[in-house]
C-alpha cells in the first residue's frame, strides 16, 4: 500500500470489499467443514427430488391407467357387442334346427303313421282271409261230421243188435271228430292273437 496513488475512501472501500469477500470464502470454508450441515442439505435436497420424481411418475400412471383404462372399456364393449352378435347368430341357428328337427319329426311321425296304417290293412285284409278259410273248413269239416254221423248211425242203426255190437267204429267217423277238434283249437288260437 505504499505505492498506491488510493484516496482513503477508495481504500476504505477495498477494505470493505476484501472483509465481505473475507466473509463469504469464511462462512463459505465453514459451510464445508460443517459436514452434518453439507449432509442434511443434501438429503434435503434429494427428497425433494424424489418427491417432485414421484409426482410427476404418479401423475404419468396416472394418466397412463386412465388412458388404458378407457382403451379397455372401449375393447371390452367391442367384445361384448361381438359376443352378443355370436350369441344371436347362435340362437338364430338353433330356432332353425330346432324348426328343421320339428318338421322332419313331423315328416317321420306321419310316415310311420302311414305305414303303421298300411300294415293294419294288411293284418286286417289277413285276419279277414284266416276267418273265411276257417269258416269254410269248418263248414267241410261239420259237413264232413254230417255224412260221418248219417254213416255211423246207420252202421249203429241198420241191423240186428248183434250186428252192430260187432261192426268196428270206422275211421272215417274217428277222422271227422279229430279234424273238427282241430280246427275249432286252430280258430282258437288264431283269435288269441
Amino acid at each position: 500500500m505504499s505505492g498506491d496513488n488510493r484516496t482513503a475512501d477508495e481504500v476504505r472501500e477495498s477494505i470493505e470489499e476484501t472483509r465481505a469477500d473475507l466473509g463469504e470464502t469464511a462462512a463459505a470454508l465453514a459451510a464445508k467443514a460443517d459436514v452434518k450441515a453439507r449432509v442434511k442439505n443434501a438429503a434435503a435436497d434429494k427428497k425433494a427430488e424424489i418427491k417432485q420424481a414421484t409426482v410427476e411418475k404418479t401423475q404419468e400412471l396416472k394418466a397412463v391407467t386412465t388412458e388404458k383404462a378407457a382403451e379397455f372399456r372401449e375393447s371390452a364393449a367391442e367384445k361384448t357387442q361381438e359376443l352378443k352378435r355370436a350369441a344371436d347368430k347362435a340362437k338364430e341357428a338353433a330356432a332353425v334346427k330346432a324348426a328343421e328337427a320339428k318338421e322332419a319329426a313331423a315328416m317321420k311321425a306321419a310316415q310311420a303313421k302311414e305305414a303303421a296304417a298300411v300294415k293294419a290293412a294288411q293284418i286286417s285284409e289277413q285276419v279277414s282271409e284266416v276267418q273265411q278259410t276257417t269258416a269254410q273248413a269248418a263248414g267241410r269239416v261239420a259237413s264232413q261230421a254230417g255224412e260221418v254221423g248219417d254213416q255211423v248211425r246207420h252202421q249203429f242203426t241198420d241191423g240186428s243188435p248183434t250186428d252192430v255190437a260187432r261192426r268196428p267204429i270206422p275211421l272215417a267217423a274217428v277222422a271227422a271228430v279229430v279234424l273238427g277238434a282241430a280246427a275249432i283249437v286252430a280258430t282258437v288260437l288264431r283269435r288269441r292273437r
